[in-house]
């Protein structure tokens, strides 16, 4: 009778010392309802439902479906919080199983794993001990039965919650049998499909063993079933085998889905033609003419694996056919010949079933090896001998998905029909080969081929993923010795293949088909093929459909991407351009002519690396991409502008060549050399600042020297056709000084020092300045009217540049340096009455500036400069003064002159000179005023424009205040 053994620790295997049973092992591990006769095989040994156990040894479901017609209970097991220290088995144990055979009735198990543990480590059950008082010992060999979980009936299998099992094995153990077959006129073929599914959630399913693990160790320690090799072929490796029977008359199709789980080990598909299918055609009754006219029938087999949510799988897909099977462990010792349509073997590689003679069934699947002519006696060419396709009937299709974020780990050589790699997964290709029939990768997902890995497929899509291949990949002339072969490659949609700076022939494509999609806003969203800093010859044809006229639908481009010192020669795959010259039907597949120049379409290039280092000679004019056929029609635009050296480069086409093309100056290269520039613009405004100091001390009421201090600040606007900036400028200068009376003239004697902060910029580049200058200055007014203005300075300028690079590098430096300056100014006071004059004058004032050596962070290279700046101005100033008392007066004034800056300069940048230089024609235009509040004490305000040169001051300001002694 069934027993309940929840809760407790049961083992399936048995001896008794007692005489009322023969000395034997028995075992006691069948699952059963209880609900047949007493003492009844169909009552098994178990409750089916196992909750909080220990189970030693095997479980099996032989008599848990009595087969009889009024049984209403489930055919189920449920395995819940236990440990299962063996394995679930579907087959007979006993040497009496006879009773099932007859009434079973195929019906579906279902079998639940939930926080459960089976590990398959059960290897033997030993006694050693008496019987009848004597010495008595057995052993039950259970290693070479199975995995932890191996049945030959359908079933819905699921593993949830943490669980743990060490290897799925499914076979096809019934049929529902064909009537006859399709030769004769009575046949029926039967419609039924063995299904499997199995569903995986948040647990763990590893390899389990065939072998006895308790024969080798290390340090004493033996192997687990669980333990994976990761070698050559072993079926100690296989975590799932479907295996469908080879003379079974139905489809065996089992979906595996894992989510948020582990998938540690190979995974294994066998399946073979229907029994009453004919591979290489037969004669059917439809006609007398004795010619073969059909292929019979045949169900194809299925498996279809699924990862989701972030499931992992380490390991390889393997598909075979079954031909030797000598011991009936349903595990091939061979796999069986590829046969051509002679019926002659081709191919003795692993692979299910297949057939390239489709006389009544469509073809399902391509053949990797492909497939070769049928032989014409009437024709001295040899047809067999020459390829014509890749198109097959398979027995059975293998294919894996991967979804949100799973991830596969390809070991050994794994062999599909499909690979969907879809939202964020990812499959990784090392030291091991996948092939797959077609190869798809949607929404940020990965195909990453490193070192000894080999991927080859007849189509693979990009879209909106990336396909990599390491530069550690090992890569040879012959085909299959290819990183990543491939018959055509679509790349579209942000989708990249980049091939890095591989090896020669890493990649081997035929087509690669480089488009774009365009979004409800108009946005392209293009493709991208990825040569980095290769030197790379694409034997292949370069294609898309897109036009780079923005009036037509199909306005779009295909985008080449790689590094300055990067090359692509587009070769074209070879194929005849036309094929009319050749004899019909003598022409191989694949030099049928595609009418397909070596590049079609448009495209543009663009250039990734950025670098501060390097002359125009190192970049202007370097070829990027060479087509190699004169009938290429493609199109080639630039995509970017690339920071190299001291200036920008773009792609640009000159007939069947792509080259560099010299533009404007990077953004860090033009703030180092605006900077002499923006120097100049800080000494002007302290310069204007201690003029204003000067003309002031002329006007209003009567100035005996004293202390003063004064805010200035601006704003400018820089550009010399090569250099170009903006700037605000804010600083203080205090100044002290006397009044001193001459035989002819009265003399202004004083000093200064000057502080300010500049702020200069363009797009991305940044200067922060700081400089401190000293100042002696002095002023003659002679008893004519004549005045004479001068003064000597020493300034020094610190400035702290910083730019963001093309590829978005951040790059800095910092440079000082130091100038010397002068001035001098001379005019006459027209006096208007006694409160009014008009004053012109003219000026000269020059900076001397000089610095050292320095580098960017990019490794741009600065030579120190001497940047010499003259200014000359011819104007006017015109004011009144008005008198309100004798210590209160108003003056304002106005100013108009004309301004000629001299500042021819170059400097050496990377060795190359390049003009930084301002000059040129202004006018300036300025108001201001002056209050004396008291005798002593009083204010000034002025504000300047000044434009029409390389520098535009577009305003200036100086406050200040005086205390006169």
């Amino acid at each position: 009778a069934t027993n309940d053994i929840s809760g407790q620790t049961y083992n399936t295997f048995h001896h008794y010392n007692d005489a009322t049973y023969a000395d034997d092992v028995y075992y006691d591990g069948y699952v059963g309802w209880n609900n047949y006769a007493a003492d009844s095989y169909y009552n098994g040994d178990i409750y089916p439902v196992i909750n909080n156990a220990t189970v030693n040894g095997v479980i099996s479901t032989y008599y848990l479906d009595d087969g009889i017609s009024t049984n209403t209970n489930a055919n189920s097991l449920t395995i819940k919080n236990s440990t299962i220290h063996g394995m679930i088995y579907s087959e007979c144990m006993t040497t009496d199983c006879a009773e099932r055979a007859n009434d079973y009735y195929h019906d579906r198990l279902a079998l639940t794993v939930d926080n459960s543990t089976i590990d398959d480590n059960y290897e033997h059950y030993t006694y050693n001990g008496t019987y009848n008082n004597a010495a008595d010992t057995h052993v039950v060999n259970v290693f070479n039965i199975g995995t932890a979980i191996t049945l030959d009936q359908e079933v819905d299998l699921s593993i949830s919650n943490n669980s743990h099992v060490a290897g799925i094995t499914l076979t096809q153990g019934y049929e529902w049998e064909d009537i006859d077959d399709n030769t004769v006129s009575t046949g029926v073929n039967s419609s039924e499909v063995f299904n499997n599914t199995i569903t995986v959630k948040d647990s763990t399913v590893t390899s389990g063993s065939w072998s006895d693990e308790g024969t080798s160790g290390w340090f004493g320690n033996t192997g687990n079933a669980s333990d994976y090799n990761g070698g050559d072929w072993n079926r100690d490796d296989i975590a799932l085998a479907v295996i469908a029977h080879p003379a079974a008359d139905n489809a065996m199709q089992t979906t595996a889905t894992f989510d948020n789980s582990t998938l540690m080990g190979d995974v294994f598909f066998s399946s073979n033609f229907d029994e009453n299918f004919f591979p290489h055609g037969r004669d059917s009754y439809r006609d007398a003419d004795g010619d073969v006219d059909t292929n019979g029938w045949d169900g194809t087999d299925r498996l279809d694996l699924t990862l989701n949510n972030g499931s992992k799988w380490v390991g390889a897909a393997m598909s075979a056919h079954l031909t030797v099977d000598t011991n009936d462990d349903g595990v091939p010792d061979a796999y069986g010949p590829v046969y051509n349509d002679n019926g002659v073997v081709i191919d003795t590689s692993t692979g299910t079933e297949a057939t390239a003679t489709l006389i009544d069934i469509a073809a399902n699947s391509l053949w990797p090896s492909s497939t070769v002519g049928v032989e014409n006696s009437d024709s001295e060419y040899s047809e067999f001998d020459h390829i014509i396709g890749n198109e097959v009937y398979q027995s059975g299709l293998f294919n894996v998905t991967l979804n949100t974020g799973s991830q596969w780990d390809t070991t050994k050589t794994s062999l599909i029909d499909t690979l969907s790699i879809n939202s964020g997964s990812t499959v990784n290709v090392a030291d091991s080969t996948l092939i797959s029939d077609s190869i798809s990768l949607t929404g940020l997902s990965a195909l990453n081929i490193n070192e000894d890995g080999h991927v080859a497929t007849d189509s693979l899509t990009v879209d909106n993923s990336t396909v990599t291949i390491s530069d550690e990949v090992s890569a040879g002339w012959a085909v299959g010795d290819a990183a990543l072969y491939a018959n055509n490659i679509k790349v579209t949609n942000d989708g990249i293949l980049d091939v890095g700076n591989t090896a020669a022939n890493a990649l081997q494509v035929d087509t690669l088909n480089l488009t774009s999609t365009t979004d409800t806003s108009g946005n392209i969203h293009a493709g991208v093929f990825n040569i980095e800093s290769n030197r790379f010859v694409l034997d292949a044809d370069l294609t898309n459909d897109r036009t780079n006229d923005t009036t037509k639908s199909n306005y779009g481009y295909g985008l080449i991407a790689m590094n300055s010192d990067g090359h692509l020669t587009i070769n074209g795959n070879g194929d005849n351009d036309n094929t009319a010259s050749i004899e019909a039907g003598q022409n191989e597949v694949d030099n049928n002519g595609d009418h397909v120049a070596a590049a079609t379409g448009n495209y543009k290039v663009r250039i990734d690396n950025a670098t501060g280092a390097g002359s125009i000679a190192d970049y202007n004019g370097n070829e990027l991409i060479y087509v190699n056929d004169k009938n290429s029609n493609a199109t080639f635009s630039a995509a970017n502008k690339a920071d190299l050296g001291a200036y920008t480069y773009q792609a640009e086409q000159r007939g069947n060549t792509v080259v560099l093309q010299q533009m404007e100056l990077t953004d860090y290269a033009n703030m180092a050399l605006s900077i002499p520039s923006a120097n100049t613009n800080i000494w002007n405004l302290e310069q204007d600042t201690v003029g204003t100091r000067l003309t002031n001390s002329r006007h209003g009421l009567a100035d005996n020297g004293g202390a003063w201090v004064s805010y200035f600040g601006g704003n400018f606007n820089g550009d010399n056709g090569t250099i170009n900036y903006d700037q605000d400028v804010n600083g203080i200068m205090v100044g002290v000084d006397t009044k001193i009376d001459g035989n002819n003239a009265k003399w202004i004697v004083g000093a200064a020092a000057g502080f300010a902060k500049g702020d200069m910029n363009d797009r991305s580049g940044q200067v922060d300045q700081d400089s401190q200058t000293a100042y002696i200055y002095s002023s003659a007014h002679f008893a004519n009217n004549v005045f004479v203005d001068g003064s000597l300075s020493y300034s020094h300028f610190n400035n702290d540049l910083s730019a963001t690079m093309s590829n978005g590098t951040y790059v800095d430096g910092s440079t000082n340096s130091d100038a010397w300056g002068f001035g001098l100014k001379a005019g006459y006071d027209f006096k208007l009455g006694d409160a009014g004059y008009v004053t012109p004058y003219g000026s000269i004032s020059g900076l001397f500036q000089s610095g050292d050596d320095y580098q960017l962070s990019n490794d741009m290279k600065v030579d120190g400069q001497s940047y010499d700046s003259m200014r000359y101005e011819l104007g006017v100033d015109a004011g009144y003064t008005f008198t309100y008392s004798e210590d209160q007066a108003l003056t304002p004034y106005f100013k108009l002159a004309y301004v000629y800056d001299d500042s021819n300069n170059d400097n050496d940048v990377n060795g190359d000179s390049i003009d930084n230089g301002t000059e040129g024609s202004a006018v300036r235009v300025g108001l201001g005023t002056q209050f004396s509040f008291t005798k002593n004490f009083s204010a000034y305000t002025d504000a300047n424009y000044l434009g029409g040169g390389d520098v535009d001051q577009d305003w200036s300001a100086n406050v200040g205040v005086k205390y006169t002694w």
